[in-house]
């Protein structure tokens, strides 16, 4: 899928975080879960916070029941920050809206009432080349107060994150919100992985490992991720990182860093050349033996 949920649904405004993943049940969980992670570095209005998470899986849930027949199919989720409003945008590629449809009903024709009296503004768009796009905007101020605390500074997705394939992709800015989103993510995954409690632990200590190290290797103010699942296995691929930075991780120049627990806790630690920039490839598995590595290259990689 392009990058079509947040050029029709921000007004041009990057996304705060932007979400690839596939239309399970399951989802719903890894979507709240992030809507929780930003929520304490967005310092979020605890009742904006379960209006956001409610109102945004019923849309996600109506791309899982209806969009691809019961079938998994993409869905995209973007999180925008505008002046005093939130902005989220739920897309899809499935069957669109039906050409005859009650305003009340929404899309499929499913009501959507708890949509509508969540979000101060919620529109559906159908796509040219299929599939339906569900925006919702939500209120940032209440009695001249505001409900968020937003960051300096966005940047513009680049389409790196998109070359990426796995059971979550994300792209995400800046990039002091890796690690609440990355650590929510792989853990939610790793539980649902069958990690043992010792194992599931580490992921942790690795996650943060994880951000810090990207913290100071990005190659911008932007940084993608994917996460691919196994039974008992977790493979994280994170970038675009500056050239050389795989080399001194593994160099132990940051041993006394947090870096130090990435190398110790995971079976592999590797970097990818991509163009010009690098790849951090991580591997967590709850199983004795080596592990094959099965990277989520994107294109071009070397």
């Amino acid at each position: 899928m392009a990058d079509r949920a947040t050029e029709a649904g921000s007004n041009g405004v990057a996304p705060l975080v932007h979400l690839r993943l596939e239309s399970t049940p399951e989802t719903l969980t890894l979507v709240r879960g992030v809507l929780g992670a930003l929520s304490e570095s967005l310092a979020l209005d605890p009742e904006l916070l379960d209006d956001l998470k409610t109102a945004i899986s019923e849309a996600c849930n109506n791309v899982v029941v209806h969009a691809y027949g019961g079938e998994p199919g993409p869905l995209d989720v973007a999180l925008h920050l505008t002046r005093g409003s939130i902005v989220a945008v739920v897309a899809d590629e499935g069957v669109g809206i039906p050409d005859v449809a009650h305003p009340d009903e929404g899309v499929h024709g499913v009501g959507l009432p708890l949509m509508k009296a969540l979000s101060d503004d919620l529109e559906f768009r159908q796509r040219p080349d299929g599939g339906t796009e569900v925006r919702l905007r939500f209120d940032g101020r209440r009695g001249g107060a505001s409900l968020f605390s937003a960051p300096p500074e966005v940047a513009e997705e680049d389409g790196w994150s998109w070359r990426l394939t796995g059971d979550a992709v994300v792209s995400l800015s800046p990039l002091t919100f890796l690690g609440p989103v990355l650590g929510r993510l792989a853990r939610a995954l790793a539980a649902r992985a069958r990690f043992s409690l010792d194992r599931f632990s580490d992921v942790y200590l690795v996650t943060d490992a994880i951000a810090a190290h990207v913290t100071r290797s990005a190659a911008g103010p932007r940084i993608g991720f994917a996460i691919v699942t196994d039974v008992r296995r977790l493979h994280i691929s994170v970038g675009p990182l500056r050239a050389g930075s795989g080399a001194s991780l593994q160099a132990g120049e940051e041993i006394r860093q947090p870096g130090s627990a990435l190398l110790m806790l995971s079976d592999i630690v590797e970097s990818t050349a991509v163009e010009d920039e690098e790849m951090l490839e991580v591997v967590m598995t709850d199983t004795p033996g080596p592990v094959p590595v099965q990277p989520a290259k994107p294109a071009g990689a070397n």
